[in-house]
């Protein structure tokens, strides 16, 4: 006798991603980071299965989409980032996207109200022939997470709140999953009540502001020397939050990014646990106004964990804006190997105080 499946939590403007959260699916955990729903077909039919019996199709479409969404928001993310560094700049050789061929019918047009409009279709159809599977022929198109991760993809690409809907799959009997791309705000959204609820539960500014956040990697403490081998246990070219025990290294990349970082890890539980933060500039130039602002916010942030800032990779451009912080006890340090390992003696010389 199968069961009912459970009613979704749903999203919320505060959490755009607390049904996902309820369902262990949260922004920090390994789905929501690794590509492999994209490559993996097994996996991926698995999933479908699993989120099928929990939610019912319309709630599970919706989690797919979601998951896809904030997968592509981010490699664009991460995409345009890398285009926008210097050429000297050296990055790792991880892909800039997930595997999720796409390809277009056309290029951008300007639909009849005036809102942007684009074609295509997925050659690989990897989420209808997953679904097919494992599960029975879908009544319509169901290829959630591709939709999810074309929409993402292509808002954050092109800057724009744009919605990529299905309207043939392979899945449904079709040929081939082709989708169409339209703005959020379009009319045609607005008729087809299905698009608009769905719409509803995936708020564009909420999972931008997710997507810029930079990835957390949680870690034993390194050995001394050690953090910055080639063994990839540390690369700081990557925007990556590394947390060691009670040291926390903090990219700040963009304001924005830095602002919406220690937002979402002050509501971490285990947050009171983190002892030091190296505040890392990476030479990235910081100016007297807003810059040193935002600055100091996050820095009056972690003291409201109890937790001692540091500041490394300044460059000659930010000192001006560092000497006009305001904090009397700001601890600064060169070079980040020497950060780490001051912010490491900061906590272990708090913990045998308390």
């Amino acid at each position: 006798m199968s069961h009912p499946p459970k009613p979704p939590i749903p999203s919320s403007p505060s959490d755009p991603l607390a049904m996902l959260t309820a369902l262990g699916f949260g922004p920090d955990t390994v789905l929501m980071n690794d590509p492999k729903l994209f490559v993996d077909g097994r996996f991926l039919a698995s999933l479908l299965v699993e989120l099928e019996d929990e939610l019912g199709p319309r709630h599970a479409g919706l989690a797919l989409f979601q998951i896809g969404m904030l997968h592509g928001l981010r490699d664009a993310a991460r995409c345009c980032r890398r285009h926008g560094e210097d050429a000297t700049t050296t990055v790792s050789d991880s892909p800039d996207t997930t595997a999720l061929v796409m390809s277009w019918a056309s290029g951008l047009t300007t639909r009849r109200d005036g809102a942007m409009g684009l074609a295509g279709h997925w050659p690989e159809c990897h989420e209808a022939a997953a679904r097919i599977s494992r599960l029975d022929m879908a009544a319509s198109p169901a290829c959630a997470l591709s939709a999810g991760y074309t929409s993402g993809w292509l808002s954050g690409t092109l800057d724009r709140a744009l919605v990529a809907r299905e309207v043939e799959c392979a899945a449904a009997g079709g040929s081939r999953c082709r989708f169409e791309v339209i703005e959020a705000t379009s009319a045609a959204t607005k008729r087809d009540a299905e698009l608009a609820w769905l719409l509803s539960q995936v708020p564009f500014d909420a999972f931008r502001k997710l997507a810029l956040r930079p990835p957390i990697e949680r870690r034993e403490r390194p050995a001394p020397g050690a953090a910055f081998g080639g063994d990839g246990r540390f690369d700081r070219t990557q925007p990556v939050v590394h947390i060691w025990g009670p040291v926390m290294v903090l990219p700040f990349t963009t304001l924005e990014e830095a602002l919406g970082t220690v937002d979402m890890l002050g509501r971490d539980p285990g947050i009171g646990e983190i002892r030091s933060v190296v505040v890392d500039l990476r030479e990235r130039p910081l100016d007297e106004g807003f810059g040193a602002a935002a600055l100091e916010q996050v820095l009056e942030t972690i003291e409201s964990w109890n937790a001692q800032g540091l500041i490394t990779g300044i460059s000659p451009g930010s000192e001006a804006a560092i000497a006009s912080l305001e904090s009397s006890h700001l601890v600064l340090r060169k070079d980040l190997s020497e950060a780490i390992a001051t912010a490491f003696q900061i906590a272990d010389a708090q913990r045998h105080t308390l």
